[in-house]
Parts: structure tokens; C-alpha cells; sequence
């Protein structure tokens, strides 16, 4: 971009009171995973602000005037029945009945104090699976607390538990996976049969590795190995934080805080390495996204959308943060990926030392929609449909619509520190009830009122999370060099255009 474009945003940008800043070290990955950045008061803001959603119910997961600490969120159908898993920080795993999303009723909780608190689904056979992340080693409340004393945990262990959820007011503890260096996230295979585990470790890390389980037989989880991936000198870091498969399993997507790897799954013990991407506009590469869309004519094009949880979601000084940045990967192109932008929400202002920043996203390819949470902005919709046919260049940069993305709604409390927002349902006509789980406020539910320009084919309930969490080269600049120039283009690009309704 022009150095001229750049000082005269700079300009307008103090004149606004905002600042061009460099993103601090992304220290909040490290041990017990992302901290509440918002103070709570005894009760959560009933009251927030919205475009075409609206706030239907908020669940405490704990009544002392604490923050909820509330993380990733998934869910299952059983027996005729919608739950929502939603994971915490500290408070065990929360199984929510949303079989009537206006009146969500707990059922049970699963007692397990650990830190990050990240699920996947499963079936095998006839149970029903859910894995549960423990970050940082248990301490004496996680070794106290029921599923330490299940599986005879002690206060050093760190890793993944396996839940039997298939009666879910009674969960059962089944068996860990013991990962040292801990377990940020993990990902199982849609085969049911391998676990992916993310360390998330940052620049300490010099020999970074996803480590690989056979869980075929639940019970007795067997290590397969370390699958050793590149190290990024100067950087944040090169392990992986977390990892997406495709439907069928024969790609992993490891999104590595510095970088994105593309993986060849086809054998899942062993899986290849076929593309890389350094992007040094992404300061830390929290979620790597694949979305196949197709075209009028037939055909499809595959794109990979790559979440930056800008400063590892330290407080911020302004928004929007970190965006999402879209790379094509159609046919060849997988090997070779070629960026055609970044996009960001439409919110420039200052924040007040609160987090800004996109966070835990889901696509929903059919009904061409994605649901993102971007912390204290609240929960976003995104219609994703021009992804199809949209062109760009490394150097264009959307902000609220462009780059074949339209954000369409959007919630925000006065409160909100959302971590994940994701939905098991979506209609004809593109409503449907989302669900954030939020470090401060709990558990939210939402109503997004769809599209009325369009309709969208229904979205049948999820019997297990559908994303199975389910390259241009070069060195990544350290943290502290890496400048958010986006600013520029993103106040150049509000000026003169009108706010959407």
C-alpha cells in the first residue's frame, strides 16, 4: 500500500483518537489458555444491540458473580433430543438440553476443572463420544474433581479426557490421553478412529509436532506418533493450535500460530505435508478453515479462510483486531494456495482494553453461511455465497462485505466476551437459533431472523459437530514488527459508505 495512503490514514486515525499500533506478544496462548478480558457485575447486561438478531435466553453456568469462563461449544443429537456441549475454562464440561432453544435447561455437568475445555463428538457403535482438553496440567482442583479421580489423575497430568455421553444426564468418564506439553484443542478424524492433538505451545517450542492417537478402541487410546511439522524461526511460534479436517478426511488444514499446513490424511497414521503458508499480515494463525462452494455453471472452487486471533487475544486498544484472510485452493492449488484478500467487520473505534479480535467460526457450505465470534463484538453471520466467484489480491482488504463475504447480522452486549458461536439448525429461508458460549455472561442463545433475498437449503439437525476440527514462502516477522496496516484500507473503505441496516 502507498506510504502516502498510509500517513494520511494515520492522520485521520488520530484525529479520530484511534492509533496504528504493533500487536503485542500472544502471551494469553500459554498455560490456562485465554483469560476474560471483561469485568462482570453480579448480573449480565440483558440488553445489546443487534442487526436482524435478537437475544432469546442466557444460562449461568455458575451463580457467584464470577466470570462464566465459558469456551468452545459443540453439539449432538440423542434419541430424538438437541444438546449443546459447551466447554469452560474451569467449570467442567456443560450439557444443555436445546431441544426448545428458547427455554435451554441443563441436565447435567461434567464435573472436570481443567483449563480450555475444547470438545469434539463422536459416535462409535452405538455411544456416543466427546473429548475434553486440558490445556495446563490439572493442579489440585482437576485431580479433585471427578475426572481426575476416574481416571487417577494427578496434579502434573495435562491431556485430553474421553466422556461417554450417551445417556447425557449421566456422563461417564472412559479414558485420557496423556500429553504432556497439553492439549489447546484436538481433533478426531471423521472416521472416528485418530485424535490430532494441538499443543499450542509458543517460540520455546523448537521441534513442533502433532501428536497422533489411535481411539478405536476408546478405552485404550495408543499413541501413533509426534508428526513432526516445520519450524518457523522468529516467530510466535510453529506448533499447531488447532486443526481442521475435510468431510471425507483426506486433508487436515493445521492451523500453526505462524502458520497454515496442508496435510494429505488419506492414511491418517501418516499423514503428508503438500502445502504451506506464511502470511506475515497474520499475527497469529488460530483457525484454518476449508469451504467448498459451487458455481452457476457446476463447477466448485475450494477455499481455505484463516482466522488471525490477533495477539492471542490480549486486551485490545481497537477493533476490529485480527480478520479473516481467504486463500483459493482449488485442484493444484492446494500445494500452491493464492490469497485473494482479508476481511474484517465493519466496527473501527477504540476498545478500551477489552478483546477485539475474530475468534472460533464455523462454515455451514450448503446453506453458504458462516457463524463467527469476534469477543467483545459480539457474534457475527457472515453470507459466504460470493466466495464462489470472487476475485483479489493479497493487497484487498473488505471490510463488512467485499471479497465475496457480507456480513449479514450481528449481536453485541455491552458485556460480551464471546468465544465460540456455532448452530445445529438452520431453516429453508436461513433463520435459525445460534449459540455463543461467552467468558463472561455464560451461555447465550440467539435468533438470527435469515435472508430475505434468498433461501437456503435447511440445515438438518447435527448428530456430531460437522467441522471435525473435524503456499507463498518466507519468514514470519517477529511480533512486535508486525503492524496491523489494514487500518489504512479499512477507514479509506468506510469513508463515504453508508453502515448497513
Amino acid at each position: 500500500m502507498p506510504v502516502t495512503m498510509t500517513t494520511r490514514v494515520a492522520l485521520a486515525l488520530a484525529a479520530a483518537g484511534l492509533s496504528v499500533v504493533a500487536a503485542p506478544s500472544a502471551t494469553a496462548h500459554e498455560g490456562a489458555g485465554d483469560v476474560a478480558t471483561n469485568t462482570r457485575g453480579e448480573q449480565v447486561a440483558e440488553r445489546g444491540a443487534g442487526v436482524r438478531m435478537s437475544h432469546v435466553a442466557n444460562l449461568q453456568y455458575d451463580r457467584s458473580g464470577e466470570a462464566q469462563n465459558g469456551s468452545d461449544i459443540e453439539f449432538v443429537r440423542i434419541d430424538g433430543r438437541d444438546y449443546a456441549l459447551a466447554g469452560t475454562l474451569d467449570l467442567g464440561m456443560q450439557i444443555i438440553d436445546i431441544t426448545r432453544p428458547t427455554a435451554p435447561r441443563r441436565v447435567a455437568v461434567y464435573d472436570c476443572k481443567v483449563s480450555q475445555g475444547d470438545i469434539q463428538v463422536w459416535k462409535k457403535k452405538n455411544r456416543v463420544l466427546a473429548s475434553y482438553t486440558a490445556d495446563s496440567t490439572l493442579g489440585e482442583e482437576g485431580a479433585a474433581s471427578r475426572c481426575g479421580r476416574d481416571l487417577k489423575l494427578g496434579l502434573d497430568d495435562a491431556g485430553t479426557i474421553i466422556v461417554d455421553l450417551t445417556t447425557p444426564s449421566r456422563p461417564q468418564s472412559v479414558s485420557f490421553l496423556s500429553v504432556p506439553r497439553g492439549s489447546h484443542n484436538m481433533t478426531v478424524h471423521p472416521s472416528g478412529n485418530f485424535l490430532y492433538n494441538s499443543n499450542s505451545d509458543l517460540a520455546t517450542s523448537t521441534a513442533p509436532a502433532v501428536t497422533i492417537y489411535d481411539i478405536s478402541r476408546p478405552s485404550l487410546p495408543k499413541k501413533v506418533q509426534d508428526y513432526r511439522i516445520p519450524y518457523v524461526p522468529t516467530s510466535l511460534g510453529s506448533e499447531s493450535h488447532d486443526i481442521t479436517f475435510n468431510a471425507s478426511g483426506t486433508r487436515a488444514f493445521v492451523a500453526a500460530l505462524s502458520q497454515t499446513l496442508i496435510l494429505d490424511t488419506r492414511n491418517p497414521r501418516a499423514p503428508k505435508q503438500i502445502g504451506q503458508i506464511i502470511d506475515p499480515s497474520i499475527n497469529v494463525v488460530h483457525q484454518s478453515d476449508p469451504v467448498t462452494l459451487r458455481r452457476k455453471d457446476g463447477s466448485t472452487r475450494s477455499l481455505l479462510v484463516i482466522t488471525d486471533e490477533r495477539a492471542g487475544a490480549a486486551a485490545s486498544v481497537e477493533c476490529p483486531g485480527g480478520g479473516l484472510h481467504v486463500y483459493d485452493i482449488t485442484g493444484s492449488r492446494v500445494s500452491e494456495p493464492v490469497k485473494i484478500g482479508a476481511w474484517f467487520i465493519d466496527a473501527v473505534r477504540p476498545q478500551e482494553g477489552t478483546t477485539c479480535t475474530s475468534h472460533v467460526l464455523r462454515m455451514y457450505p450448503r446453506q453458504k453461511l458462516m457463524t463467527i465470534a469476534w469477543y467483545s463484538q459480539g457474534v457475527r453471520v457472515i453470507d459466504i455465497r460470493g466466495l464462489a466467484t470472487a476475485t483479489g489480491s493479497p493487497e484487498t482488504v473488505a471490510m463488512g462485505s467485499g471479497i465475496g463475504m457480507r456480513e449479514v447480522g450481528h449481536y453485541v452486549f455491552p458485556d460480551s466476551d464471546t468465544w465460540s458461536f456455532k448452530t445445529n439448525r438452520i431453516s429453508r429461508n436461513g433463520s435459525f437459533y445460534g449459540y455463543g458460549n461467552d467468558l463472561v455472561r455464560g451461555f447465550d442463545v440467539y435468533r438470527f431472523r435469515g435472508l430475505t433475498n434468498r433461501t437456503v437449503p435447511p440445515l438438518v439437525p447435527q448428530d456430531l459437530g460437522s467441522d471435525h476440527r473435524s503456499t507463498p514462502s518466507g519468514l514470519l516477522a517477529p511480533a512486535a514488527a508486525v503492524v496491523p496496516a489494514v487500518w489504512v484500507a479499512l477507514l479509506l473503505h468506510r469513508r463515504g459508505r453508508r453502515r448497513p441496516s
